[in-house]
């Protein structure tokens, strides 16, 4: 008889400890009895099926979970309850994986700092005056509580490496053809990829190879032949000098540990100009994704929301022909850098974590976005992680190297732990 019940234990400890965090708006729904009968059926298994077999895990609300929630954090999709599974979701719930809760997320993924869902501002477990950034901010506050060591989200412009960045753990946002995002609530169809948050690299590898084992086919380097490349643009005035100062601080054990590094000015990337395009994009493709909720007068969408969707409708096609066309120009001479380069590293975030009484800085996805519009892999790291500071690094691999990027990443995470 198989006496094992640690997944039992785990999901029993997960419900325990979600009452310390009831106020904090992290998860916004579980079901505690469905859990623990995951679980068992985990536990009475005499050999696990995968490495996730058993784990916990939760699930931004724009992602299909049968009998969860899926609401995209729009008041009007209130008691939205989904009938299945993302084929995401699907697999992993193949391999064992526990869906114990969905998180707190900003409405219809557009926002910066997960307090403009209908689910209230979520609280940063690391410290409660900061920001957890956003749109999906309860998956990474799901990690940094220590609710669980997995949690799925989206990123459009940042949305996974921003919160992971100022919650002081790993997030991951894979090549947008490694998984699909055809059952999301939609904000962008074009940029809208699903993404993962964890404490490690190791977890998120382990959680990506059941996603897409195909990745494990990639590349392999050994840590003194890689080459990577530093914008210079990070270091202007846009850039606070205390990211600046942990970001040289990070590239000098990089390099101390045989890793090459150059600096170049890539005089064709403009971070702010082409994040602006980027949004313009976002929120033209948003108002039609969105349209019927537009169009309603009476839906329960925000004014900041409708506001933002008007202005992306009323942007005329051709002006969003010329934006997507400067944006296709800076994807193809960015991808065309790793033939050259293996990585390109930056700060994740012009800044670090910023007070919740503050106004949600408009640049904080300048370093972000450029992986989203060049459809790269892209992974922030921790390197210093307190109370009061978080800094990271992100790390930016060439298109399909998903797997590269993250065999490296835990190179560079033994580095700057």
């Amino acid at each position: 008889m198989n006496t094992n019940t640690k997944s039992v234990s785990k999901v029993n400890a997960f419900f325990n400890k979600l009452k310390k965090y009831n106020s904090h708006n992290i998860i916004i729904y579980s079901n505690q009895e469905n859990s623990l009968k995951d679980a068992i059926l985990s536990d009475a298994r005499l050999n696990k099926i995968s490495k996730i077999d058993g784990e916990l895990i939760t699930v931004k609300p724009n992602i299909k979970v049968a009998n969860f929630p899926y609401t995209g954090g729009i008041k009007h999709f209130e008691g939205s309850v989904s009938k299945d599974d993302d084929p995401i979701i699907m697999q992993i719930k193949e391999n064992g994986g526990i869906i114990v809760g969905s998180t707190n997320m900003d409405e219809a993924a557009f926002g910066g700092d997960t307090s403009t869902g209908f689910y209230g501002r979520c609280i940063n477990p690391n410290n409660k005056n900061l920001s957890v950034g956003g749109s999906s901010g309860g998956s990474a506050a799901a990690i940094a509580s220590g609710l669980v060591r997995f949690s799925i989200g989206t990123d459009t412009m940042g949305s996974i490496r921003i919160p992971a960045s100022y919650c002081g753990i790993v997030g991951f946002k894979p090549s947008s053809s490694m998984t699909d995002n055809d059952d999301l609530i939609l904000l962008s169809d074009t940029y809208d990829t699903i993404g993962f948050h964890s404490n490690n690299t190791f977890n998120i590898s382990n959680l990506y190879k059941i996603i897409n084992s195909s990745i494990y086919n990639c590349g392999y380097k050994p840590i003194n032949k890689i080459k990577c490349l530093v914008p210079n643009q990070v270091f202007n005035n846009d850039t606070n000098k205390d990211v600046i100062e942990g970001f040289k601080e990070a590239l000098l054990k990089i390099e101390k540990n045989g890793v090459n590094i150059e600096y170049n000015d890539m005089n064709f990337w403009e971070p702010n100009f082409h994040r602006k395009l980027l949004l313009k994009i976002v929120e033209n493709e948003g108002a039609k994704n969105l349209k019927e909720l537009l169009e309603d007068e009476a839906s329960y969408i925000s004014e900041h929301l409708r506001n933002n969707l008007l202005f992306g409708k009323s942007i005329d096609n051709k002006k969003i022909k010329n934006f997507k066309l400067e944006l296709q120009k800076l994807k193809s001479l960015t991808q065309k850098a790793f033939q050259d380069f293996d990585f390109i590293l930056m700060p994740t975030t012009p800044q670090n974590s910023f007070q919740i009484k503050d106004k949600t800085p408009t640049n904080q996805a300048n370093f972000t976005s450029l992986a989203n519009i060049a459809d790269l892999p892209a992974l922030s790291l921790p390197f210093c992680h307190n109370k009061e500071n978080n800094h990271s690094i992100q790390i930016i691999a060439s298109n399909q190297n998903d797997s590269f990027l993250l065999k490296t990443s835990s190179f560079f995470e033994k580095f700057l732990q």
